[in-house]
């Protein structure tokens, strides 16, 4: 069968369980979209040769450990699928978690207007727009690259989120900037972690999106709590999600920055992942 093939391939790099997973991904997410009846059948012979060629070429990727949205071009959040290719940091579960608890506070029928920091490849701007559509949102980040993608996912997903490229640590609040919610998943990995890091990690995703100084591990979260008080209204919010190693210290941050109701909450993991205080 086609099915137990790729597992066998996809063996020889990465572990049973994983093998198992990536493999019906492969095969029946876009670009394939293999039907069950012709993976469980083994009618290899079913296959077109362009879907032949390209399975190998996807096998050829992942056996080098590129990572597999990378290959597929795509990953799920929040229920919408995302565009995302190197350059841009691909969206995880846990931060899913984030966006839950603003729309948890937020009512739908709400004219807020949201700050989205780093926004990456705008799964969390994007998100929150799509839940909240009178909501004004507005995602920066430095990247090209991820601006661009965001830009397209934006696009493909019908969501009017505006994107402009700025330096978080460098960035000045505008007389008109004036948010609701200010929510952020910047890069929170001290350098000295990257030892114990995945090589799909390390090795593909861009270092800009992942890593401070160990000698500043808080630089953003300084940033984004001045920026916060800055910019948000009295009684806004600010949404982070954090390196869980250092959820007491990011949560002093805050307090020490004139915040209140400093809250810090566990992902889906049980990893103290995430942050709100309000201004």
């Amino acid at each position: 069968m086609i099915l137990t093939s790729v597992i066998h391939a996809l063996s020889a790099v990465y572990p049973p369980h994983e093998a198992r997973a990536m493999a019906r991904r492969v095969l029946e997410e876009e670009p394939l979209c293999l039907s069950q009846a012709l993976l469980f059948t083994g009618k290899d012979s079913d296959l077109c040769e362009s879907k032949q060629l390209l399975l190998r070429n996807i096998l050829e990727r992942l056996l080098k450990k590129e990572p597999l949205q990378y290959v597929l071009g795509h990953e799920y959040f929040c229920g919408w699928q995302f565009r995302v290719a190197p350059g841009v940091l691909i969206p995880r579960p846990e931060t899913q978690d984030l966006v839950a608890w603003i729309l948890a506070d937020i009512s739908t029928s709400e004219n807020v207007k949201i700050l989205d920091a780093c926004t990456g490849s705008g799964c969390i701007a994007i998100s929150l727009k799509k839940a909240l559509p009178l909501s004004c949102v507005q995602a920066v980040d430095l990247s090209d690259d991820a601006l661009c993608i965001a830009r397209q996912n934006a696009q493909q997903l019908q969501a009017e989120v505006s994107f402009s490229k700025q330096d978080i640590l460098k960035t000045a609040v505008t007389q008109s900037d004036c948010w609701d919610v200010l929510v952020s998943n910047p890069p929170y990995i001290a350098q000295s972690e990257s030892a114990d890091m995945q090589e799909q990690v390390l090795n593909w995703e861009p270092s800009m999106a992942l890593f401070v100084p160990d000698d500043d591990a808080l630089c953003f979260y300084r940033a984004l709590g001045l920026l916060g008080q800055q910019g948000l209204k009295q009684g806004g919010a600010i949404y982070l999600e954090i390196n869980s190693r250092f959820g007491q210290e990011t949560c002093q941050l805050l307090q020490q920055q004139g915040y209140h109701n400093v809250e810090l909450r566990n992902d889906r993991f049980g990893l103290p992942r995430m942050v709100k205080a309000v201004k």
